[in-house]
C-alpha cells in the first residue's frame, strides 16, 4: 500500500504544479462501543460464544482533488483500525484450530467491502490477534466532461437513488443509515459515461469489473449497467435502471415526487436467478420511502418495504444488511439547539416480529469536531427460527468523536 500511495502521489505531483483548483480534506474519527451479545446467538450452529465485550475503532478518510479546465483527477484513501477481543476468538477445544473473527466484528464496521466491484485490489487487509487493520485506495479517478457527455475512469463512487436505510436500486454503494460508521462509500472498478439526453433527461452507462466473486478462477466478473435520470416535471422524476451485475439480470426503477413541504418516493428491483445455474432463486426488492421537514426543529422520514429472502445466502452475508423481509423504519432528527441534534429510529419487520432500535446524540463542539453518543438495540427478537441473521444482533452502547479538515 505504501508503494502505491508513493506512486499515486508521484504520478499527481507534474499536475499539482500547474493545477490552478486543488483541494485536499478528510477526516478522522474514533468509536468506542459496549457490545452485550444476543443469547440466541452462542447456540449452533452459530457458536458466537462471548457474553460482553469493548471495540474500538479508528478511521478516516484523506480525499484529494485536482481540477483542470473540463477535467479532474480525485483520490481518496481510507484507514480503519479495529481492537477488540472479539478478533481472537479462542479454540472450542484445547485441540481444536483457529477460529475466524466473530461475526460481531463484521457488523460493527460494515460495510466489510470498501471495494463493492474490485479488479485491481488496491488494498492491504492485516490483521493479528486482537487487532485489525484495513488501508484502501477506495477512489481514484480521471474525469473528462465534454459536449453533452461525462467520460470517468478508475475506482469510482456511484451515488444515486432515494434511499437512506434501504435503496436497492443502487447496488453498488451500501447505505449506512443503521450503522455508527459514517464518511465511508465503497468504491466501483471500471468506467463510467454519462450521456446529457437534455436539461432534463440523463443517462449513465457502467461497465465494472469483479474478481470477488467466491471460486475465482480466472475469469472477471463483469456489471453492465445503465442508470437513466428523467425529470417529467418540476415534481415527478423517473429513475430506472437495467443490466447484468453478480452474474444477475436486474431491472428497476425509482418514482420521486415533491410535495410543497414533503417528498414521496418509491423503488422496485427484480433480480433474475444465477445465470451460471449456480443454485439461486430470483430476488424481489420494494421500497417505499416519506420524507418530510414538520417543523423548523423536526425532520421524520418513514421508510418501508420488501426484500425477498435468499434462501442460499448464509448467516455470514451481510451484503443485503437488514436481516427482515416485510419491513418498516420511523426515523426522527430533531435540532435541540443549533449545537446538539438527537435522532431515533426503529425498525420492525411485520412478518418475524424482530424490531431495532437507534438512538443518536451529536453535539458540535466547534466547527470543525462532533461528539457522538449512540445506543443501538434489538427490542424483539423474532420468531422465525431460519432467521438466523437477527440472532446475531447485539446490544451496544458507544461515542464518537470526530474531526474534519
Amino acid at each position: 500500500m505504501k508503494t502505491i500511495a508513493s506512486i499515486l502521489l508521484f504520478s499527481m505531483a507534474p499536475l499539482m504544479a500547474i493545477a490552478m483548483n486543488a483541494d485536499l480534506s478528510g477526516n478522522l474519527e474514533g468509536q468506542f462501543r459496549n457490545a452485550t451479545n444476543n443469547d440466541e446467538a452462542k447456540k449452533s450452529p452459530l457458536f458466537q460464544d462471548w457474553d460482553n465485550e469493548n471495540f474500538f475503532l479508528a478511521y478516516g478518510n484523506v480525499n484529494a482533488k485536482i481540477e483542470l479546465g473540463d477535467s479532474r483527477l480525485e483520490a481518496n484513501w481510507f484507514g480503519r483500525h479495529g481492537l477488540s477481543p472479539l478478533y481472537e476468538p479462542k479454540p472450542l477445544s484445547p485441540l481444536g484450530a483457529d477460529r475466524d473473527p466473530y461475526l460481531a466484528t463484521n457488523v460493527f464496521s460494515f460495510p466489510q467491502r470498501l471495494v463493492a466491484r474490485d479488479m485491481f485490489k488496491l488494498q492491504h487487509v492485516y490483521q493479528q490477534g486482537d487487532r485489525k487493520t484495513e488501508s484502501v485506495l477506495n477512489k481514484f479517478y480521471y474525469e473528462w466532461d465534454y459536449d453533452k457527455n461525462r467520460f470517468m475512469v478508475g475506482r469510482m463512487y456511484i451515488n444515486y437513488g432515494l434511499g437512506e436505510i434501504f435503496n436497492p436500486m443502487n447496488p453498488f454503494n451500501q447505505p449506512t443509515g443503521l450503522t455508527a460508521i459514517s464518511q465511508v462509500a465503497q468504491g466501483n472498478d471500471g468506467f463510467s459515461l454519462t450521456y446529457f439526453v437534455s436539461d432534463s433527461h440523463t443517462i449513465q452507462f457502467l461497465l465494472l469489473g469483479d474478481k470477488r466473486i467466491e471460486g475465482y478462477d480466472g475469469e472477471i466478473n463483469r456489471t453492465l449497467w445503465l442508470h437513466g435520470e428523467y425529470q417529467y416535471s418540476g415534481n415527478l422524476q423517473l429513475d430506472y435502471v437495467i443490466g447484468e451485475d453478480q452474474n444477475r439480470q436486474k431491472i428497476g426503477g425509482q418514482v420521486s415526487y415533491q410535495l410543497e413541504d414533503a417528498l414521496i418516493f418509491t423503488q422496485l428491483l427484480y433480480q433474475s436467478p444465477n445465470i451460471k445455474d449456480e443454485p439461486s432463486h430470483n430476488l424481489l426488492d420494494l421500497l417505499f420511502g416519506y420524507d418530510q421537514q414538520l417543523t423548523g426543529i423536526w425532520h421524520v422520514r418513514f421508510e418501508g418495504g420488501y426484500q425477498k429472502s435468499d434462501r442460499f445466502a448464509t448467516a455470514t452475508t451481510f451484503d443485503r444488511f437488514l436481516p427482515t423481509e416485510y419491513f418498516g423504519a420511523l426515523a426522527n432528527v430533531i435540532e435541540v439547539h443549533p449545537l446538539l441534534k438527537v435522532s431515533g429510529t426503529l425498525i420492525h419487520d411485520v412478518k418475524s416480529g424482530f424490531s431495532y432500535t437507534i438512538a443518536k446524540a451529536t453535539y458540535s463542539a466547534t466547527k470543525s469536531t462532533e461528539v457522538e453518543a449512540f445506543a443501538f438495540s434489538p427490542i424483539s427478537r423474532g420468531d422465525e427460527p431460519d432467521n438466523l441473521a437477527q440472532k446475531l444482533v447485539t446490544q451496544d452502547l458507544g461515542v464518537a468523536l470526530r474531526a474534519f479538515f
